[in-house]
């Protein structure tokens, strides 16, 4: 078989791997090899042909998990085929594959120019490095990131309240880079005739990592388990709204009525402390609008609680009027208590990167260039304050340690996932997934409610205690609030920091080595 055909497959093969490992088919244990492939071919390949044969593995694994947003380009923006495949692809080689081509491109110099030990650290530490930097430049796009695959498995994402997700990618890195080393000997002996030996000392420890991996989050779990204090009852309301619907008037008050209808007849004889309606639920701008607010608290005060919703919030000045998507704090009373601002934007749906041309039309009847919130809203929730996140900030961990450390004792996720869902399930399920690393990450239970999505309620621990898909229902649970600030909370991704100076680090030992070498 000619050797580009035979990285190919390999290239295949490994996305095919990372695909099977996330949701919907969360086959996790694919995960640990899913990175196998792609440093086998690193292994044997210059590193400028290491940077094509990494664009094309994040690529294929973009075509594999994130297939969905192509049918969302489609269903949400004015193109045709040709232009929103084209638009598409362009969007996984920008947010994702260029990063991983960079990251394969660094494992090849490493391979063929560094120690063993130094690899088996290095290499991983790449990974992370270039997960860190498709998160955090330009708007940043943290979908589905490898460690995000493991969510199901308490203890090992226990780690996450130390390094955040970080950690999970880092430890399947290694697991990657190490088969890849003990297969070496085979892709050899059939191939290319390199010399290679089993990675004891590289095994061992990756061993050892995991052992204190499982340990503590043996431990973590345990002391959640027994873990006291007041619960909180949250009522979260499951309605799906078309979003070609959207800015109708008519449609917006048949759309409120069925929320306050559906809010009344199931939540009666109920005594939730707080009701939830999901993302853009409705289209009034509730601060300019005292008869809807009026409606809304003619239901609240039946039922003693109030409700957090989303809908569009308009801020008037003289000479500018700026929209923003929020979320509410309504009383009992129908009184605003306060607000928050989406603060990270889906670019091109929400706003315009890079003063590019709107793709949608804009009006006050119907915004689609909203302006970024400032700032992270604790409400004031007497039982226990709370934050909250809209829509795809939920897999953004810096927003959520925002909350916490400004003292939300628990987190809520309001989201409108029609927009993703247009394909299917598998964004949906894949957005849950990411919802429950910040969870544990901050040690604070998180509420989830998706419109056309999965909603739920997961534990402080990570552990899932409710799930549901594309109800139309209202889903009662409990959470009970925490106060504990973790290591995370506290630093942030100062693991992920570490990564990047320690791939620093090790490419940059390699000048080192070849000026001792020549000398």
């Amino acid at each position: 078989m000619p050797r580009a055909c035979r990285d190919f497959l390999l290239l295949l093969l490994g996305a095919a791997l990372y695909t099977a490992a996330a949701p919907p088919f969360d086959f996790s244990l694919a995960g640990w090899f899913a990175l196998t492939p792609v440093f086998l071919v690193a292994s044997e390949r210059s590193a400028p042909t290491a940077f094509v044969a990494g664009l094309i593995y994040g690529f294929l694994f973009c075509i594999g998990i994130a297939y969905w947003v192509y049918f969302a380009v489609v269903a949400f923006f004015p193109f045709g085929v040709p232009l929103s495949l084209f638009s598409t692809a362009l969007a996984y080689l920008f947010f994702i594959a260029s990063y991983c081509g960079l990251a394969t491109a660094g494992a090849a110099l490493l391979w063929h120019r560094a120690p063993a030990l130094l690899r088996a650290i290095g290499i991983p530490a790449l990974w992370v490095s270039a997960e860190f930097a498709r998160s955090s430049l330009f708007s940043g796009f943290s979908w589905e990131l490898l460690g995000y695959t493991q969510y199901r498995h308490l203890p090992l994402i226990q780690i996450a309240d130390l390094t955040g997700v970080y950690g999970l990618s880092f430890l399947m890195a290694m697991c990657g880079y190490v088969t890849a080393e003990a297969l070496r000997p085979v892709m050899a002996s059939r191939f290319s005739g390199l010399p290679s030996h089993f990675p004891w000392r590289a095994s061992l420890s990756l061993v050892g990592l995991l052992i204190v991996t499982v340990a503590y989050g043996s431990f973590r779990i345990r002391q959640y388990a027994s873990a006291e204090g007041s619960p909180l009852t949250v009522a979260l309301i499951e309605h799906t709204v078309p979003p070609n619907q959207r800015w109708n008037r008519a449609h917006s008050v048949q759309v409120l009525g069925e929320y306050l209808a559906l809010t009344q007849q199931t939540l009666a004889g109920q005594a939730p402390d707080l009701i939830v309606w999901p993302e853009f639920a409705v289209d009034f701008y509730l601060a300019h609008e005292p008869e809807i607010r009026k409606q809304i608290g003619s239901v609240l005060g039946e039922i003693h609680a109030p409700l957090l919703l989303g809908a569009p919030r308009l801020d008037r000045t003289r000479e500018t009027m700026r929209y923003y998507n929020s979320a509410y704090l309504v009383a009992p009373s129908g009184d605003i208590l306060a607000d928050y601002d989406k603060q990270q934007l889906l670019p091109f749906a929400e706003y315009r990167p890079f003063g590019l041309s709107a793709l949608l039309p804009h009006s006050a009847e119907s915004p689609s260039e909203f302006s970024p919130g400032v700032r992270a809203t604790v409400f004031p929730f007497p039982p226990a304050p709370f934050g909250a996140v809209i829509c795809y900030e939920v897999t953004y961990p810096t927003l959520t340690r925002q909350l916490t450390r400004a003292g939300a004792q628990f987190l809520v996720n309001i989201s409108n996932d029609a927009w993703l869902t247009a394909a299917g399930k598998a964004a949906g399920a894949q957005h849950f997934s990411m919802a429950v690393l910040r969870a544990v990450e901050n040690r604070r239970p998180l509420v989830r409610l998706a419109a056309s999505g999965e909603s739920g309620f997961i534990a402080a621990s990570g552990q899932i205690q409710q799930r549901t898909a594309f109800a139309e229902d209202v889903l009662l649970g409990q959470v009970v609030p925490h106060t504990e600030q973790t290591v995370y909370t506290h630093y942030g991704d100062w693991f992920a920091t570490c990564c990047v100076g320690l791939a620093g680090v090790s490419l940059g030992s390699l000048g080192w080595r070849s000026r001792s070498t020549r000398s």
